[in-house]
């Protein structure tokens, strides 16, 4: 392969590596399988996939994240140095003008797309590409503000669905708190793996603030919170067969949360870590079984 052949498949799997294209796919299949079998079960998926207004709140949504990515990725590089360096350095095989750029040109693709919906939406979309800066330049280096911020920032987009179908009840209410606790703590987790990159970084957080021990107190009480909307949940009869992967979740995450707290290195916590990000793809793929769809 010719040298500029080489060097233009190294721009691509940096592009991807830099807007976390796998997590980007993930969240376009969240985000399509929660409007159909929670907001929208009486439609098909082939109405919502030829709905022009859906996939431009979908592709606007997955537009903003990738941008996300990329401006979050800049302010992080000498934490994400030390915590994980091979990433990091093929990340920056793209240029720094071409990942500026790339930025802005996603941010105004973003607000475009939501425009096409309503002003409103490009005002929602905006906001949501402003805090994502704010979280990314200021916020994230606070212990638990910057880990609160950086749930509310995942769960953005799935508000967007429920202002898109307007439409609210117990069943979505005890989901969304379920998914914020799940994700918080995965934020929260997330602060142990990268303690290293943090106090290079200079940042503030949950287990550098308060030390591992008082931090491992804290995530047990959240983890503990997380049980109510579980319990609440299964007593919807329209949860139908997801019920099982809630049978699945608590013994693993139990098991998950006793070795965590056992353990005081990096790759335990980052065990952990993954673990939370495994039962939350599972559940990604659960709403299928919701009776509903």
């Amino acid at each position: 392969m010719k040298p500029a052949g080489r060097h233009f498949i190294k721009q691509i799997v940096s592009l991807f590596a830099l807007v976390r294209v796998q997590n980007v796919l993930l969240l376009s299949i969240a985000f399509v399988l929660t409007a159909k079998y929670i907001f929208a079960p009486q439609r098909s998926l082939a109405d919502l996939l030829t709905d022009f207004y859906f996939i431009a709140l979908l592709s606007a949504s997955v537009v903003s994240i990738a941008s996300g990515y990329i401006i979050n990725a800049f302010y992080d590089y000498k934490k994400d140095l030390v915590n994980r360096p091979q990433k990091t350095l093929l990340e920056q095989q793209l240029d720094l003008n071409k990942r500026l750029y790339l930025y802005f040109l996603l941010n105004f693709i973003a607000v475009l797309l939501a425009a096409f919906i309503s002003w409103r939406a490009a005002l929602f979309f905006s906001l949501y590409i402003f805090f994502i800066w704010l979280y990314s330049h200021k916020i994230q280096h606070y212990a638990t503000v910057g880990n609160l911020m950086a749930t509310v920032l995942s769960i953005f987009p799935f508000f967007a669905i429920f202002l898109f179908f307007k439409k609210f009840d117990r069943f979505i209410f005890a989901h969304a708190v379920f998914l914020f606790l799940l994700l918080f703590l995965k934020h929260s987790i997330k602060s142990f793996v990268n303690i290293k990159g943090d106090l290079v970084q200079g940042n503030e957080s949950l287990p550098i603030k308060y030390g591992e021990k008082k931090a491992k107190y804290f995530v047990v009480c959240i983890s503990l919170l997380l049980f109510i909307p579980v319990s609440y949940l299964n007593k919807f009869e329209i949860l139908g067969n997801m019920r099982y992967y809630f049978y699945l979740f608590i013994p693993a995450y139990l098991t998950g949360l006793f070795f965590f707290l056992k353990t005081n290195d990096t790759k335990s916590y980052r065990r952990f870590y993954n673990l939370i990000k495994l039962l939350l793809g599972l559940g990604v793929f659960s709403i299928m079984l919701v009776r509903g769809g």
